[in-house]
């Protein structure tokens, strides 16, 4: 079997009423309960990877999945074009950003698929949810796309997504005016966050956000990266190569903080601080697509150690790591012998779709097994963690303490963790 095979059956097994569901773990919260279908970046990846995997090799059963994911989105649209529980790390709530931007992605590529019976269907839908997205987060004032509620924050890595969706919109129908009107001028405001200096660590990085015209100095290589795509778009679109010089630089930044195991850190800081853990394994697909492209514009970045990196975090249930080092969450500090985290080895949908997208279109050989059953902990307490498929369950004592299983809208779980 193939690693894109096992993942995609995995992505598969967590299906559940509405589409992808279980329990989500990131950076800032989790949602480890409300293990409902979320409607969000998750369908990007899957798919973008669906449609890869059957143009490389027309599979009836690849398309299904890709169409059957994109009458989800359809079916889970409201009226006012946002889409149910679409907030990811915090649903069940709606209006998620970079999350509806990424699902109008995803639409959009299957309007865009040749073959594909539903095309008006699913570009409808995409132009409905790109119409709401955009009323809700233009700022006229400052004249970029925001990120609300209250359009005080901007948020580079949030915003480029749906200036991505706004490109490959403009592509799509030919109409140029949303481009020229919101996705240029939000560049513009992409690259005032971007430090240019020259022989500095920092030279390229992006700041994560500004709040009422503040700059937040901190800078994630893995929301960086995503930053990439729209930026190499909008030069394309203008023919102004500023914006590539800026992809470019903010490239070698990511490049440059890889770690000696192809992993990177969390977050960077102006004063030369940084927090390491925890490292992205799944999402790290992101980062090896979004790098590739630059190696023609002059990147000095061998994919080999991140793809080896990304490959080792591939489990026995066909999912994918989402991460190494939550345990250092905060803190910073690891011990070399740790046990892996509950969150390590949590395969959740939206990240693993993310390895998914770039193994579909750069596999490697894989064998699931189909069960894991391993030692972790969380919260201090040492813990089993037993997965099989989507289903996951932790066990401390003999005693089960947490259980999702697809088609369960909620997950069981013991107080201490249903606070999560």
């Amino acid at each position: 079997m193939s690693a894109a095979r096992a993942v995609a059956d995995w992505l598969e097994s967590t299906r559940t009423t509405g589409g992808y569901g279980g329990p989500i773990a990131h950076w800032w919260r989790d949602c480890l309960v409300d293990c409902r279908a979320g409607l969000d970046w998750r369908y990007e990846g899957i798919v973008t990877g669906y449609l890869a995997l059957h143009a490389a090799a027309p599979d009836a059963e690849w398309l299904a999945r890709a169409r059957r994911a994109g009458d989800d989105l359809v079916a889970g649209q409201r009226a006012n074009g946002h889409f149910e529980r679409s907030h990811f790390e915090l649903n069940p709530g709606i209006g998620g950003t970079p999350h509806e931007a990424g699902a109008a992605i995803a639409l959009l590529r299957l309007a865009g698929t040749s073959g594909t019976a539903d095309r008006a269907r699913y570009l409808a839908a995409a132009r409905t949810a790109l119409d709401a997205q955009v009323a809700r987060q233009w700022d006229p004032e400052a004249a970029r796309l925001a990120d609300p509620p209250g359009r005080d924050s901007f948020v580079p890595n949030k915003a480029c997504t749906l200036v991505e969706a706004l490109l490959f919109l403009a592509e799509l129908t030919g109409d140029e005016a949303p481009v020229q009107r919101y996705a240029v001028p939000t560049a513009e405001a992409v690259l005032a966050l971007q430090l240019r200096r020259r022989g500095d660590r920092l030279d390229g990085a992006i700041a994560q956000n500004s709040i009422r015209g503040e700059t937040v100095r901190k800078y994630f290589p893995y929301y960086v990266a995503r930053c990439l795509p729209a930026l190499l778009g909008i030069a394309r679109a203008t023919g102004q190569e500023r914006f590539a010089e800026a992809a470019l630089a903010a490239g070698r930044f990511v490049a440059r903080c890889r770690e000696p195991d192809g992993g990177f850190p969390q977050v960077l800081y102006e004063d030369g601080r940084q927090s390491r853990f925890p490292r992205w394994v799944a999402a790290c697909g992101d980062m090896l697509r979004t790098l590739e492209p630059l190696r023609a514009l002059g990147l000095d970045w061998d994919p080999a150690p991140t793809r080896a990196w990304l490959l080792g975090g591939l489990l026995p249930t066909g999912g994918v790591m989402t991460a190494h080092g939550f345990a250092g969450q905060g803190t910073g500090r690891l011990t070399q012998d740790a046990l892996p985290e509950a969150r390590d080895l949590l395969s959740v949908a939206g990240w693993a779709d993310k390895a998914f997208r770039y193994l579909a279109e750069h596999d490697a050989p894989f064998r699931a097994s189909g069960r894991l059953e391993a030692a972790c902990t969380f919260e201090g307490r040492r813990l089993t963690m037993v997965a099989e498929g989507g289903s996951v369950e932790l066990i401390e004592g003999g005693r089960s303490v947490y259980r999702w299983r697809p088609g369960d809208d909620f997950a069981e779980a013991a107080p201490w963790l249903a606070v999560r």
